[in-house]
C-alpha cells in the first residue's frame, strides 16, 4: 500500500526527515525514553478502558477543531514517473460536504510518492480525517493507568455525561468466566436482546471483550467464554451493545504531571474508515 521513492541529496535535521519518511505510511514519530517509536494510524485493537472510576473528579473534557481547519479539496503533489515533473492528484469532498463547510482548497506533498493511486489514498485520509477525526478529549488519570497507555494507542471510555447512562466501572469479583460489577444501581445495564458485551482489563495490561450470555444476583455477569485470566478485584470495565457503545480514541500525547498522576489527549478513533 505504501511505497517510498525518494533520494535524499542533502544534509538536513534528522527528526524532519524523519518526520517526512513516516509521513509516507501514515506514521507520527514518537522521541521517548532516548529512542524513536513509530505510531501508525492502521486498525488497532483497544489497550486500555476508562470511566469516571479510574479518572480524575474533573472527568472528561471535549474539543473540537475548527470549521476553518476542514478542507473539502485537497490538491496532492507527487513526482509523476511518465512525465518526470511534478503533477497534482485531486481529491474532494461530495457536494454535501462543500455546501456545509464552503469551498476550501489544502495543497499537500506527498513525500517519495511516485504512484498517482497512493497520491489518492493520502488525499482521501486527510479529508476524511478533517471531517469526521476532529474532537479531541482530555482527562487525567492515576499513575497505574497512564503508565500503561502508550502514544498511539486505541482506548476505550465510557462517559456517562455524554452516553446518559453508566456503563463502566470496577470489578468487585471475578473468575475467568464471571464477573461481578460494582455499584448495579447506578449502572444500566444492557438488554439480552441488544448484543451485550464487556470489555475488562486483565492482570498483564490487556484488554479482554466476551458476549453476555446471562445475569445472575444483579451484578454478575455470565460470559460466553473463559476470559485467558482471571481479572483482579479493582480492575476496570465497560459494558457496551448494539443501541449504545463505548467512545474509541487514538492517544496523541501523554503528560506526567506531578508524578501521580497523568493527562492524557485522544483523538477520534473510527476503525471503519480503513474499509
Amino acid at each position: 500500500r505504501f511505497s517510498c521513492n525518494a533520494i535524499i541529496q542533502s544534509s538536513s535535521d534528522a527528526f524532519r526527515i524523519i518526520n517526512e519518511i513516516s509521513s509516507i505510511m501514515r506514521c507520527n514519530p514518537i522521541w521517548t525514553n532516548g529512542s524513536i517509536s513509530l505510531a501508525q494510524d492502521r486498525p488497532t485493537d483497544s489497550s486500555y478502558l476508562f470511566n469516571l472510576s479510574n479518572v480524575a473528579e474533573d472527568g472528561f473534557s471535549y474539543t473540537g477543531s475548527s470549521l476553518k481547519q476542514r478542507n473539502t479539496i485537497i490538491s496532492v503533489a507527487y513526482y509523476n514517473m511518465d512525465a518526470q515533473d511534478l503533477d497534482y492528484e485531486v481529491v474532494e469532498a461530495d457536494n454535501t460536504t462543500k455546501n456545509k463547510f464552503g469551498i476550501t482548497n489544502k495543497q499537500v506533498k506527498a513525500f517519495g510518492c511516485t504512484s498517482r493511486g497512493q497520491a489518492q489514498r493520502y488525499g482521501k485520509s486527510i479529508l476524511f480525517s478533517e471531517q469526521n477525526e476532529s474532537e479531541l478529549i482530555s482527562f487525567s488519570t492515576s499513575i497505574d493507568a497512564g503508565s500503561v497507555v502508550r502514544v498511539g494507542a486505541v482506548i476505550e471510555v465510557n462517559d456517562p455525561v455524554r452516553a446518559g447512562a453508566r456503563r463502566g466501572g470496577q470489578v468487585k469479583a471475578a473468575t475467568t468466566t464471571k464477573i461481578t460489577m460494582d455499584a448495579i444501581g447506578d449502572t444500566t445495564l444492557p438488554s439480552l436482546t441488544d448484543s451485550p458485551k464487556i470489555s475488562v482489563v486483565l492482570p498483564d495490561g490487556k484488554v479482554e471483550q466476551r458476549t453476555i450470555t446471562s445475569y445472575s444476583n444483579s451484578n454478575e455477569a455470565n460470559l460466553s467464554s473463559a476470559l485467558s485470566q482471571t481479572p483482579s478485584v479493582g480492575s476496570i470495565y465497560l459494558l457496551t451493545s448494539t443501541s449504545l457503545e463505548t467512545q474509541k480514541f487514538r492517544v496523541i500525547s501523554i503528560e506526567e504531571n506531578d508524578g501521580t498522576s497523568y493527562t492524557i489527549q485522544g483523538l477520534t478513533y473510527l476503525e471503519g474508515k480503513y474499509d
